[in-house]
């Protein structure tokens, strides 16, 4: 792979607000360096709160108007005579194999060229050699920015995602993103400062887009591809087999404007190929980072091949009420039915005690039933469903009486076994009796179903105190509580307000599916990027954070490398430890609280490392410092082979729960635990110096929780002093 091109000595278009230090105190004894300051691209941080006031807007009363018109003019022929296919340093490569493509519903809808298999080396040729003239494109990306996401051109990005997916509301999504990525652009402004800096380096490999059809511009031309390019990471966008020319089309706007803004060409490659391209260029590219939303299927697929891919999964999202209401039961609609459930936090579950047959019917009824995406658009729509699709979803499932098209399934439990059926109204309903419902064992048994499905959403409507009891005893991403009269919708989350969001997978298979878990907002080059050796050199030789001198002892057996990541790790928690409230707050918004959080507070559920014999303390002491200097520190489970020869390190962290023991008496032990997370070390990896935010996010929960109230000063209270906020354990142990 070539050199990497050099850094500015000085960024040439400066952020906007310098980033905010949040330094560590002085250290007190004669001899150690003064601590670094916490960056503010590090989640939850205070330099990281800091970043979200002052956001721009727009009129979405134009974007909806521009869209409309450009649906009604909208030529059909056009996707068939400038087809989908490979462009490549911003030429066109044809030639290939001719297939047609199909809209979110098998629609045929447009043409497509494949690459040939010489075409596909040419891709493989650029991703191996490219090198980009430089790494700082912030102040022409973001122009590009302005303008895709102003008028005519957002209008023609949304409409194309419209005519494409069938999103219904591709308004909204536009004017948040816009919103969003201000705060994003901050975080970015904060991670290359910290790279010209030399306390981190940016991986520049080619990075692999993978689009989600229903966010795709956000997720995927705002977050995964501009922010991307901003710093420097050229992007490689792969084709879809179905919803594919809306991305297309986005990618072609997007060179457009890169050659008049100066931007290099090969920063940006559209790949249309097969399957087993792609798959063949993966496994050539085993150093580049992947940015999928999709799937857990299509993750693990996809991180057999590419190692390094970020994944966003869906999940069972799912609303609990303590009573059937008229509010509820609008809210149960709209949530169930959104974007014809082709919404990530769309509802997939529902709990509702003593629901019954005729009350489904009751709350699907009132469902518009929709030809065409520009009925939606024209009525400022959301939760219309297609007519004349045909779902099958198997013996258990009913179809709603008043709308045959909507399929349920009744049970008292939630359900085993639950499939995501993308793209088709069908909701799980559990419904126990009133008494049931308010039972230990009803509430255990819904806990455990959050941890083992992990929604991305769970909201619940009548009961603050069930609210916070879930919100405890679960480990997602977003919580939303509302009440039977004002009820909170499961496809809710502005994370430009600090009602961060994400997709993760189930943590004890985390491993599986991702590389890393994703939040929003975040810096999407920050996913690979890792600490210098110098910056941990450095960090060694300072003082750990006030209050946690007792570590001092604890990792003296560390490297000098290792002792710089665990001193990293404990800066950053000291600062980061804590709910923020959200800047819905001030804006008269939503009011939420967001921040790293414990695992699920249930007894049985630890997260559990087990040590083999061939590892070392290096290897041991980056994953227990975060547990032991905080409040979760009585969540660990350690538990060691005689053979690794760690029992004298071990015997230091008094009050963690540490087991020298063999495989046999490990199994044995374990086979009554359900563990939340299960970390196997056996001395195969050396130090990974991800930052200090992603290394945190593979042990615990990160998010929000929001009250759907605007300045809900009694939710703030409330919730704010919840035992599953993360906190530091400013003494060690007595135990």
């Amino acid at each position: 792979r070539p050199r990497e091109p050099s850094l500015p000595a000085s960024s040439s278009s400066p952020p906007p607000r310098p980033p905010p230090a949040g330094a560590r105190p002085e250290p007190g004894r004669s001899g150690e360096m003064a601590a670094a300051p916490t960056p503010a691209y590090n989640f939850a941080s205070k330099g990281y709160h800091s970043l979200f006031p002052g956001q721009p807007s727009c009129d979405p009363d134009a974007l909806r108007a521009g869209t409309i018109k450009f649906v009604k003019n909208f030529d059909e022929k056009s996707w068939y005579n400038n087809p989908v296919r490979t462009i490549l340093m911003g030429k066109s490569l044809v030639g290939g194999k001719e297939q047609k493509t199909v809209d979110a519903f098998g629609k045929e809808n447009g043409a497509q060229v494949v690459a040939t298999d010489a075409q596909a080396e040419e891709v493989l040729h650029h991703i191996r050699t490219y090198r980009p003239p430089k790494v700082d494109y912030r102040a022409e990306m973001r122009r590009i920015d302005q303008r895709i996401l102003s008028m005519p051109l957002a209008g023609e990005i949304i409409g194309n995602q419209a005519l494409d997916f069938g999103k219904q509301d591709g308004i909204t999504e536009v004017v948040e993103a816009l919103e969003a990525n201000a705060v994003e652009q901050r975080i970015n402004d904060a991670l290359f400062q910290d790279e010209v800096s030399g306390n981190v380096k940016i991986g520049r490999h080619p990075a692999f887009i993978g689009c989600v059809s229903n966010f795709s511009n956000f997720l995927d031309l705002s977050r995964k591809v501009m922010r991307n390019m901003e710093l420097g990471v050229p992007v490689v966008v792969l084709s879809r087999n179905n919803t594919t020319q809306h991305m297309f089309r986005w990618s072609l706007l997007l060179l457009d404007l890169m050659e008049k803004e100066g931007v290099d060409l090969g920063m940006l490659t559209y790949f249309s190929c097969d399957r087993k391209q792609k798959t063949k260029i993966f496994l050539a590219c085993p150093e580049s980072p992947a940015y999928f939303t999709c799937s857990r299927e299509v993750a693990e697929s996809v991180k057999k091949d590419l190692p390094k891919i970020m994944s966003s999964t869906g999940g069972p999202n799912t609303m609990v009420a303590t009573s059937f209401t008229p509010e509820v039961s609008t809210a149960l609609r709209y949530s169930a039915m959104i974007e014809n459930k082709g919404q990530c936090t769309a509802m997939r579950h529902c709990v509702v005690p003593d629901c019954t047959e005729e009350m489904v019917d009751q709350i699907f009824k009132p469902t518009p039933v929709i030809n065409h995406v520009l009925e939606s658009l024209e009525a400022k729509g959301f939760a219309g469903i297609y007519a004349g699709q045909k779902y099958e979803c198997g013996p258990d499932y009913k179809a709603v009486p008043s709308q045959p098209m909507i399929q349920f399934r009744m049970a008292t439990r939630p359900p085993s076994e639950i499939d995501e059926k993308w793209r088709e109204p069908v909701v799980d309903i559990t419904a126990p009796s009133s008494q049931d419902f308010r039972s230990e064992a009803f509430l255990k048994d819904l806990s455990r179903w959050l941890i083992k499905e992990q929604p991305i959403t769970l909201a619940v409507n009548g009961d603050d105190e069930l609210a916070m009891r879930l919100f405890e005893t679960s480990g997602l991403v977003v919580y939303t509580v509302g009440s039977l009269e004002n009820p909170g919708l499961t496809a809710q989350a502005r994370p430009q307000d600090g009602e961060c969001f994400g997709e993760f997978p189930p943590r004890s298979q985390l491993n599986d599916y991702t590389h890393l878990p994703v939040i929003i907002p975040s810096s999407t080059p920050g996913y690979n990027t890792e600490y210098t050796q110098a910056r941990l050199a450095s960090e060694a030789k300072a003082a750990f954070p006030s209050g946690l001198e007792y570590c001092e002892d604890l990792f003296r057996g560390c490297s000098p490398l290792v002792l710089g990541f665990v001193k990293t790790l404990c800066a950053y928690l000291a600062d980061a430890c804590g709910p923020k409230r959200g800047v819905g707050y001030d804006k008269g918004a939503r009011t939420s609280l967001f921040g790293l959080q414990r695992p699920p507070l249930l007894e049985d559920s630890p997260t559990v490392i087990r040590i083999h014999a061939g590892s070392s303390f290096d290897e041991l002491a980056p994953y227990v410092a975060p547990f032991y200097i905080t409040n979760a520190r009585s969540q660990l489970v350690v538990s060691a082979d005689p053979g690794c020869g760690l029992s004298e390190h071990l015997a230091k962290f008094k009050g963690m729960q540490a087991v020298v023991e063999d495989q046999r008496s490990y199994e044995k032990r374990m086979g009554g635990v359900l563990p939340y997370n299960l970390i196997v070390l056996e001395g195969r990896k050396g130090l990974e110096p991800l930052l200090a935010m992603h290394w945190v996010s593979r042990l615990f929960c990160m998010g929000h929780i929001k009250s759907v109230k605007t300045h809900d000063d009694a939710f703030v209270e409330k919730f704010s002093k919840s035992k599953k906020w993360l906190a530091i354990e400013m003494t060690p142990s007595r135990l």
